[in-house]
C-alpha cells in the first residue's frame, strides 16, 4: 500500500471563551465593532481591548459575546444579511509598539505595514476620532451607539472625511487600499498593521472574524487555512478528512512529488461548503504511485 502523507498540521479548535467586556466610554487599545448600510443609521460598539484578540494560539476560535446584537438588528432588522461590518482598534501614538488593527473583506487579503506619516495621518487619527469622537458630541450616551450617518460624530462621517470621500468608504475613506468592510454573512480577515520606514514589509494577520446573519461573530486565530485531521484507505480509494470554517469551499489537491506550490498540484476531488466542521472528500488512486501527498485548498 503506497503511504499517503497530510501536511497541514494546526487545528482548528472550537474553545469557549470569557465575554469581552464592552466599554461605555473609548480608549487607545479598545476594539471597535461598527455596522452600516447606505440609508441606515450607523451603529458603533466598543467591544473591550485588543488585548483580548492576541495571544492565542493559531487555531484558536471563541465566540465574541460582551456585545448586544439587538441594537444592531434594531436598526437593520434580525436579518443582518446585505448589512456591512468593520472591525479597527489602534494603539495610542506614544505605545511603544505602534499598531492599528482593521477587518479586510478579504479574508486572504496582501496587505503592508505603512510609513509612520501614513500610519498617524490615515489610520490612528481616524480609528481615535471614531472612538472618541461621539464621547465629545453626544456626552450623555454611551456605548453602543445608533447614528445618524451624516452626523459628524458617525463612522460614516469621519471614515469619508466630513462626507468627501463617500464613495471610498469600503477603504476607509480612501486611507488604505483594501477593502476594511465584510457583507454579512462573510468571512473577514483581522490585521496588524504598523508603522515601517519605506520599503514597507508585510503586515501580519492576526486571524479572521466570521459573522452570520444574526449577529453571531467568531473569531479564529490564524490565516483561515483548513487542517487534516485523518486519512483512510480502502483499496485505492482516500478519504480526507478536515476541518471547515462556515464559509467558502475546499477542494482536494494532491501529487506524488513534492517541491512544486500547491497551486500546482492537481485537484482531485471537491468543491464542498465549509460547514464550520469536519468534512470529508475522497479521491481514487488509479495508478501504483509509492507515495501521494495531500493538501486541502480553501475559497473565500
Amino acid at each position: 500500500m503506497k503511504n499517503i502523507f497530510q501536511l497541514t498540521l494546526v487545528g482548528l479548535a472550537l474553545l469557549g471563551a470569557s465575554p469581552l467586556r464592552g466599554g461605555t466610554t473609548y480608549q487607545d487599545g479598545d476594539v471597535l465593532l461598527i455596522f452600516r448600510q447606505t440609508g441606515q443609521n450607523d451603529v458603533e460598539y466598543d467591544i473591550g481591548n485588543i488585548s483580548q484578540f492576541t495571544n492565542h494560539p493559531n487555531g484558536y476560535a471563541a465566540a465574541v459575546t460582551g456585545w448586544d446584537p439587538n441594537v444592531a438588528t434594531g436598526v437593520f432588522g434580525s436579518d443582518l444579511t446585505g448589512v456591512s461590518v468593520i472591525i479597527a482598534s489602534t494603539t495610542s501614538l506614544t505605545n511603544a509598539n505602534r499598531t492599528s488593527w482593521l477587518s479586510s473583506g478579504n479574508p486572504t487579503a496582501t496587505i503592508s505595514d505603512v510609513t509612520p506619516t501614513i500610519w498617524q495621518g490615515n489610520l490612528w487619527s481616524v480609528i481615535n476620532a471614531i472612538g472618541n469622537r461621539p464621547k465629545t458630541y453626544l456626552p450623555k450616551e454611551t456605548f453602543p451607539y445608533s447614528l445618524d450617518p451624516g452626523g459628524v460624530a458617525s463612522y460614516d462621517y469621519i471614515a469619508s472625511g466630513g462626507g468627501q470621500n463617500e464613495f471610498d468608504l469600503p477603504q476607509l475613506g480612501g486611507n488604505v487600499n483594501f477593502t476594511v468592510e465584510q457583507v454579512i454573512p462573510g468571512l473577514f480577515g483581522f490585521w496588524a498593521i504598523q508603522p515601517h520606514a519605506t520599503p514597507e514589509p508585510a503586515a501580519t494577520q492576526l486571524g479572521s472574524f466570521y459573522i452570520d446573519a444574526s449577529g453571531n461573530l467568531t473569531f479564529i486565530v490564524g490565516p483561515p487555512e483548513p487542517t487534516i485531521v485523518g486519512i483512510t484507505q480502502a483499496g485505492n480509494v482516500a478519504s480526507v478528512t478536515f476541518t471547515t470554517l462556515p464559509v467558502g469551499t475546499y477542494s482536494l489537491a494532491y501529487t506524488t512529488t513534492l517541491g512544486s506550490p500547491v497551486s500546482a498540484w492537481t485537484v482531485v476531488s471537491g468543491p464542498v461548503a465549509g460547514n464550520g466542521g469536519n468534512q470529508s472528500l475522497t479521491y481514487t488512486n488509479t495508478t501504483a504511485d509509492s507515495a501521494g501527498y495531500f493538501e486541502v485548498v480553501y475559497s473565500p
